[in-house]
């Protein structure tokens, strides 16, 4: 499945990166970015209003030539990324890892070398000699890479690294206005008066883009971008920093606040702030989300609410991988992986993990951790089937005239049993 808001192959004018081969990596750090990397790669988490895979390719100027990832789901990476998975390097290959957030221009050394940041991997300049010895499953083991590595030089990449969703929350708003342009300013369609622009500088909205009458469109707080094909309904309130993919409704009567970067194709309602919405997903309802990350293919039913801060004010801890982890946020909201179905009127307690195309039914506030593939009800939570979730699935994508690929079919079956690895109740 293609992301229409996606731009493969289309770096920014002006990079200074070296003419060297570039793939994207994947480490053993994808871990802590589950479970909304079950179903996608690393390289198609939204980073304010660009997949990392398109804000490296604009970051350093330069095409990426492939990627590595794990093998269960490098079939899907090839078809969505629009890129060779898990091919072997040249002697000119920089691999760089898609967990890096570059802050600033770069120029790799010459190979062989290895740069770092807080003594993680950010990239590996190869010459031919290491190019041999370096594959994808090397870079998904952490001992194997350091044997691989000793010795070479080291240098500081700058910038950070990703380790978990709620940083990528966090930054929502400054990755957003990062990736504000000169030259994005300028509004492609013939608005009604009764339309409210407060920072038109700082407004783009797309051709074929419908704004109806007694909408806000708020930027003195930050950017706003409208992609082609967008519409926003009538009394909506827009604050910016926010994008808005292509082909994305805004139901009447919305606020958006707080910094929102909404992929393409989604169903947006009610009041959303300081999240992040990827492609094809439905919350068209009244309901508040707040300071969460939503995968693709979810829907909230109408009055799905969540809450994104404790009554105590105090730091919010999230189950990740058995264990509770301290988030360091006092403002974190649920973290909803791809194909999730939460009904009417659920309400999803601070920091809730919620898994890959788990289905929540419930009349009362859930539990703080959903496994991939459950049924959760008032009676509590039960193991889903994977065959008869993959048809759910299939049928949601379907109401969008998009066809499940037979890797993806593949994938989802195969993830029914491969969770089982990573997923343990929280203690």
């Amino acid at each position: 499945m293609h992301d229409p808001g996606k731009g493969i192959y289309s770096p920014a004018m002006g990079g200074s990166v070296t003419q060297n081969s570039i793939v994207l990596f994947e480490d053993a750090g994808f871990i802590g970015l589950l479970p909304l990397v079950y179903w996608h790669c690393v390289f198609e988490l939204r980073l304010g209003r660009k997949i990392v895979l398109d804000r490296m390719a604009q970051r350093l100027g330069v095409p990426i030539a492939g990627v590595w990832t794990r093998d269960w789901i490098a079939p899907v990476a090839a078809q969505r990324c629009g890129a060779p998975a898990n091919h072997p390097p040249d002697k000119r290959t920089v691999l760089v890892n898609g967990r890096w957030l570059i802050d600033q221009p770069i120029r790799f050394p010459k190979g062989p070398c290895v740069g770092v940041v807080d003594g993680e991997i950010a990239y590996v300049a190869c010459d031919a000699d290491l190019a041999e010895r370096l594959r994808p499953r090397t870079m998904l083991d952490e001992n194997e890479l350091k044997l691989k590595l000793h010795g070479l030089p080291r240098h500081e990449a700058g910038g950070r690294m990703v380790r978990h969703i709620w940083e990528i929350i966090s930054d929502l708003s400054a990755l957003l206005e990062q990736d504000w342009e000169e030259g994005d300013a300028g509004i492609e369609i013939e608005l009604e008066r009764s339309v409210t622009l407060r920072s038109q500088e700082r407004i783009h909205v797309g051709e074929n883009a419908t704004v109806d009458p007694y909408v806000i469109l708020d930027a003195s707080t930050g950017p706003i971008y409208v992609s082609h094909d967008a519409h926003i309904g009538a009394f909506s309130v827009i604050e910016g920093p926010v994008y808005l993919g292509p082909g994305t409704r805004v139901m009447p009567h919305t606020r958006l606040h707080g910094g929102n970067g909404i992929g393409p194709v989604c169903r947006i309602g009610g009041e959303v702030c300081g999240s992040v919405i990827n492609g094809y997903t439905n919350k068209q309802h009244h309901g508040f989300l707040g300071h969460s990350y939503v995968g693709s293919w979810v829907n909230l039913g109408a009055g799905a609410t969540n809450s994104n801060l404790k009554n105590t004010y105090g730091k919010i801890r999230v189950p990740l991988g058995g264990h509770e982890v301290d988030s360091g946020r006092q403002f974190l909201g649920a973290i909803i992986a791809d194909h999730a179905k939460i009904g009417i009127n659920a309400a999803l307690p601070t920091g809730a993990v919620i898994g890959l195309a788990a289905s929540v039914a419930a009349t009362r506030v859930i539990p703080k951790y959903i496994p991939s593939f459950s049924w959760v009800t008032d009676d509590g939570i039960k193991k889903g089937d994977a065959p008869r979730l993959l048809d759910v699935a299939a049928a949601a994508m379907a109401r969008r005239n998009v066809e499940m690929t037979d890797a993806e079919v593949e994938l989802m079956l195969d993830l029914g049993e491969r969770v089982k690895e990573y997923e343990k109740p929280a203690r």
